[in-house]
């Protein structure tokens, strides 16, 4: 039986070298994860400059009392620590075959559990208002969308344009990198340090916005594999 199938899957395995070879054409080089990633940092900085200068979002009007504040530093730190690292680690994902020392995805998930724990820890104002509540909190979670945005996409494409053999978990780590960022500039822009409001208008649109990109990494980002001949 195997006498048998050896010829055909030789003569399939020298048309599918063949046909690589046929379609073989030059490509751009893509540069190291660390670079990058500095290019992407350089995206959502612009997009923070732009979005101040339209008037979207502004700075907590007690920023300066807050930076002397540890713990607002300690959760700041973890939020961009947590975005970069997971940035860094989708920038990997397109990379097939690229090994890390570390596990840059669990320590990123630390930071941001890190954030997450602080923001359990805040105080918990009960006699905010219904109304009130609703209608602060859905203006912070869209300005986290809006920062979110480009530079999810930026990531994705950026992504796409290597070969990521594990296109769902790229997606994830691509939106929770910008969605971390996201949340990081909304904590610079945002007045209130309520546990609740924290917790629902920053903390979810983070992990919903990783949740779709997951979903949209596994539907867009497996299309390079159509190029792929079978």
């Amino acid at each position: 039986m195997a006498d048998a199938t050896t010829p055909l899957q030789t003569a399939r395995t020298r048309a599918l070298v063949q046909r690589l070879l046929d379609e073989a054409a030059p490509v751009r080089r893509l540069r190291a994860p660390v670079a990058r990633l500095g290019l992407w940092l350089i995206v959502v900085a612009t997009v923070a400059g732009a979005v101040m200068g339209l008037g979207l979002m502004g700075v907590r009007p007690d920023l300066r009392l807050k930076l002397h504040d540890p713990v607002y530093l300690l959760e700041i730190t973890a939020l961009g620590v947590a975005g970069m690292l997971m940035a860094a680690a989708a920038f990997q994902e397109a990379v097939p075959g690229f090994q890390a020392r570390w596990s840059i995805r669990r320590v990123a998930l630390g930071f941001g559990l890190v954030a997450a724990l602080l923001w359990f820890l805040q105080p918990l104002h009960g006699e905010l208002a219904v109304t009130q509540f609703i209608a602060t909190g859905i203006g912070c979670a869209s300005r986290t969308v809006v920062l979110a945005a480009l530079p999810f996409c930026a990531l994705l494409i950026a992504i796409r344009r290597g070969a990521p053999l594990a296109p769902a978990r790229a997606g994830a780590l691509a939106g929770g990198a910008a969605f971390l960022m996201a949340a990081l500039l909304m904590r610079v822009d945002c007045p209130l340090d309520e546990r609740l409001h924290l917790l629902v208008w920053h903390a979810i649109p983070v992990a919903g916005g990783a949740g779709l990109s997951a979903v949209i990494g596994f539907v867009w980002l497996r299309r390079w594999r159509a190029r792929a001949p079978r």
